[in-house]
C-alpha cells in the first residue's frame, strides 16, 4: 500500500517547487540585468544586492578595480605613482568609481536606472544652463564625452583615453592649480607627494574653489597612493614624451606672465558703441590666446590693452569699495563686478541702470525682465553675460571685446585666485580672461546689451591701452 502525502506534505512539495521556479526566474532576470553594454563595458553590474561593491577602498570590489584602472592608465603614460594617485583622489569625489557611467543626479546602485549608457539623462539643479554631467571624471556637459546610450559610458579605458588626449591637446590651465603653485602638467607628472598632486589636478578640472573640499581630496589621494603602492612608480620621461609629446601643452600663455601697470576684466561679455580705445569696435583684431588664459590687472599682455575696458575709467576703484554702486552680494562675487561695472558703463537720461538680482547664471534673464528686450546668443562689447561656470550658481561678467574670429575678452570677478572671494584674493577686484567660441557654446553663454532698452555707453569709458 502506497503511503499518501498528507496535506502539509503536498503543500511543502509545492512550496519547494515554487521556490525553485523563483530561483530560476530570478537567475534569468539577473543575467539580463548584467547585460551592461555591448561587449565594451569595463565595469561589473552594480545592484542593490552587491552595493558593497561601491567601496573603492575594499580590494576586489567593482569600485576598487575601476579606481585601480584609472591609476594604472596614468602610470602607464609615465606619470609617477604620486601623480596618478592624485588623479584618483580627486575624481573619487567627482563621478566616483562605483558606476563608470553614472549620470549626475542619479544615486542608485543599478546600471539601468543610473547609467548614461542605458539612456539615463543626467539631471542638474533647476538653474543649470547646460546639460548636467556624468562619468568617472564628471564630464560636464555630458555631451562633450559621448551621446546618450553610447557604450563608451561604461568603458573606463575610453574615459581615461579621452582625458589623456584632452591634456595632450592643451587642456591644462596652471593658474587653476590649488596647491599654492602654478605647475605645468609635466611638473605634476613628476611629483612625489600625492596630496600636492591631487590639488594640482584642478588645473584640468577647473572647479569652483567655493565647492571644493581640498582636505577630502588630498586625503583620498594619499589613500590611493597607499592602496596602489604608489611609491613603486616613478616618473618615466620616455613614456611621458611618447604619450604627451615632450612638454605637455598648457593653456596658460607665456605672454600672460609679462607684467604691466594696468587693470583688467573678467568672465563676462560687453556690448557697446564706439568709445576710446577699441572697446565697442567688435569683430576686429587677431591675438594668439586660448581658453582659460587669464590675467590680473598688472599682468595684462600689451597686445590686449587696447581691447580691455578699464573699470577705473567709469569710477570703480581697485581693492576698495569706492565706485562699486551696485553691490549684489559681498563685494567679492562675480555678480558684484557685473552689476557695478554695468551700472558705470551705461546711461539713459543721466540715470544708470541697477540690476543686482540673481546668481551668475540668472543675471542675463533678470536684466531682460527688468529692462526689456531679449537675450542674445552672440556677444557684443559692453554686454553682461551669464554662463554655467563651474558651480551650480553659474557665472557672470562683462564683455570687453569680440575678436575677428568670434572669441571674446571678458572682465570678471571671483575667477580662480586672480580676483574675488572664493580664491582668497579679496573684494572689489577684477581680472581679464580670454574665452573662445568653443567655450561660449560649451558653457552656455548668453548676453544682454542695454542699448536694446535705449541706454548708451558712458563717454567716460576707456580701455586700459587708451
Amino acid at each position: 500500500m502506497k503511503k499518501k502525502l498528507g496535506c502539509l506534505g503536498v503543500l511543502g512539495a509545492f512550496f519547494f517547487f515554487f521556490i525553485v521556479i523563483l530561483v530560476v526566474i530570478s537567475g534569468g532576470s539577473s543575467k539580463g540585468d548584467c547585460q551592461v553594454t555591448p561587449e565594451t563595458s569595463t565595469q561589473l553590474v552594480t545592484t542593490s544586492d552587491n552595493a558593497s561593491n561601491s567601496d573603492w577602498t575594499k580590494e576586489g570590489t567593482v569600485a576598487n578595480k575601476t579606481a585601480e584602472k584609472v591609476f594604472k592608465a596614468w602610470v602607464s603614460k609615465g606619470l609617477s605613482g604620486a601623480s596618478a594617485s592624485g588623479i584618483v583622489g580627486w575624481v573619487n569625489s567627482e563621478g566616483g568609481f562605483a558606476m563608470i557611467g553614472r549620470a549626475e543626479g542619479h544615486y542608485g546602485s543599478d546600471l539601468k536606472s543610473n547609467s548614461i549608457a542605458f539612456g539615463v539623462r543626467p539631471s542638474g539643479l533647476a538653474y543649470y544652463t547646460t546639460e548636467a554631467g556624468g562619468g568617472i571624471y564628471q564630464f560636464t556637459p555630458y555631451t562633450k564625452y559621448a551621446p546618450m546610450n553610447d557604450p563608451k559610458w561604461e568603458d573606463a579605458d575610453a574615459m581615461n583615453a579621452f582625458v589623456i588626449k584632452s591634456i595632450k591637446s592643451g587642456d591644462w590651465n596652471k593658474a587653476m592649480d590649488l596647491s599654492g603653485g602654478s605647475h605645468s602638467f609635466q611638473e605634476m607628472a613628476q611629483m612625489t607627494d600625492p596630496k600636492q598632486a591631487t590639488l594640482v589636478w584642478n588645473a584640468y578640472e577647473r572647479g569652483n574653489t567655493a565647492y571644493i573640499n581640498k582636505a577630502q581630496k588630498s586625503a583620498d589621494g594619499q589613500k590611493a597612493y597607499d592602496m596602489f603602492n604608489g611609491s613603486n612608480y616613478h616618473y618615466n620621461e620616455k613614456k611621458f614624451e611618447e604619450s604627451f609629446g615632450g612638454k605637455a601643452k598648457s593653456t596658460t600663455s607665456k605672454t600672460s606672465e609679462t607684467t604691466s601697470d594696468s587693470t583688467i576684466l573678467s568672465l563676462c561679455d560687453s556690448a557697446s558703441e564706439s568709445v576710446q580705445g577699441l572697446f565697442g569696435k567688435d569683430k576686429s583684431g587677431k591675438v594668439k590666446y586660448t581658453s582659460y588664459n587669464a590675467w590680473k590687472p598688472d599682468q595684462l599682455p600689451s597686445d590686449l590693452k587696447k581691447y580691455a575696458v578699464d573699470p577705473k575709467s567709469v569710477g570703480l576703484s581697485y581693492r576698495t569699495s569706492k565706485g562699486w554702486n551696485a553691490i549684489a552680494s559681498t563685494g567679492g562675487q562675480c555678480t558684484d563686478l557685473s552689476a557695478s561695472l554695468m551700472y558705470g558703463l551705461w546711461l539713459k537720461g543721466g540715470v544708470h541702470p541697477t540690476q543686482r538680482m540673481g546668481n551668475g547664471n540668472m543675471v542675463v534673464s533678470n536684466w531682460v525682465s527688468a529692462f526689456g528686450g531679449k537675450s542674445d546668443s552672440k556677444p557684443s562689447s559692453g554686454s553682461v553675460f551669464s554662463s554655467s561656470g563651474t558651480s551650480g550658481a553659474g557665472h557672470t561678467g562683462v564683455v570687453s571685446h569680440v575678436f575677428e574670429n568670434g572669441d571674446i575678452l571678458i572682465v570678471e570677478q571671483n575667477y580662480s585666485s586672480l580676483s574675488g572671494d572664493n580664491g582668497g584674493f579679496g573684494q572689489y577686484s577684477w581680472n581679464y580672461r580670454y574665452v573662445t567660441t568653443i567655450e561660449l557654446g560649451k558653457d552656455g553663454y548668453s548676453f544682454y546689451n542695454p542699448s536694446k532698452a535705449g541706454y548708451k555707453l558712458s563717454d567716460k569709458a576707456k580701455t586700459v591701452g587708451g
